[in-house]
């Protein structure tokens, strides 16, 4: 999450706006969510509410893993309640001038220990915006996969399902105009899969550019600026539009060591 704007917002205002860890639980949600759950494990939006959030308040139909807000972000690394990490958050942007962290603890009611960990997690995830969509206005998208050949297999590690992508782990990856590169494994590349993905990672209204295939075609649906370089008929840049950072990188993460 990218340092938020310190509001003119006093204690009591606070309290009132996140009165208890479900208040706190739906504005992280709808930070980094929106309307829309997305699976932490495999970026499907394809995901129902479990009664009682119990063991988790999602359950993706895709990975069929529970997840929630917490999942494959600095929050999943503690179990402090959800309205503490908020309450942090809020005393570190609205200090003109830090805080110290007997301070910090002793409001928030942990150990010294723990305060700094708090401070530490949340200042390391401002510098490097890894829980925010907003990776800047122009981004490049594509997806590989990853894996030895088949051929190239031991016998009792071959698949023998066929051909093409068997056997190996699809990845997407975006790379903004920055240089700053996010990828992950995704168990499907259809258009579910990999629109959440950007969704999770672009801003509303950014260009996005990626090569022909079918399941981003519905980008311009979801608020996206969509262009695309057409690699079967030897087009790769269109227009100043292309996607050779991202698959110069996706191609190096491929090569062992």
């Amino acid at each position: 999450m990218t340092q938020p704007k310190p509001e003119t917002l006093s204690t009591f205002e606070f309290f009132q706006k996140f009165p208890d860890e479900e208040a706190a639980r739906k504005f992280f949600e709808a930070r980094r969510w929106g309307d829309e759950p997305v699976c932490g494990h495999c970026g499907s939006v394809n995901a129902v509410e479990c009664k009682d959030h119990k063991p988790m308040p999602y359950r993706c139909r895709e990975c069929r893993k529970h997840f929630s807000v917490r999942t494959d972000t600095v929050l999943a690394e503690s179990r402090l309640p959800l309205i503490k990490w908020l309450l942090a958050i809020y005393m570190l942007t609205s200090a003109r001038k830090g805080i110290p962290g007997t301070q910090m603890a002793r409001k928030l009611g942990v150990t010294q220990k723990t305060a700094w960990f708090l401070a530490q997690r949340i200042r390391e995830t401002w510098m490097s915006g890894k829980d925010n969509g907003d990776m800047g206005d122009h981004t490049q998208v594509d997806e590989t996969y990853m894996g030895g050949k088949e051929v190239n297999k031991h016998a009792d590690k071959k698949l023998r399902a066929g051909r093409g992508a068997v056997g190996k782990t699809a990845v997407v990856g975006i790379r903004d105009q920055h240089g700053e590169v996010r990828a992950t494994p995704v168990e499907r590349t259809n258009a579910a899969t990999l629109v959440s993905f950007i969704k999770g990672n672009a801003p509303e209204g950014a260009t996005v550019v990626t090569d022909e295939f079918k399941a981003y075609r519905s980008l311009p649906k979801h608020g996206f600026d969509h262009k695309t370089v057409r690699h079967c008929a030897g087009e790769y840049v269109r227009d100043m539009a292309h996607t050779n950072g991202i698959e110069r990188w996706l191609r190096k993460s491929e090569q062992p060591g």
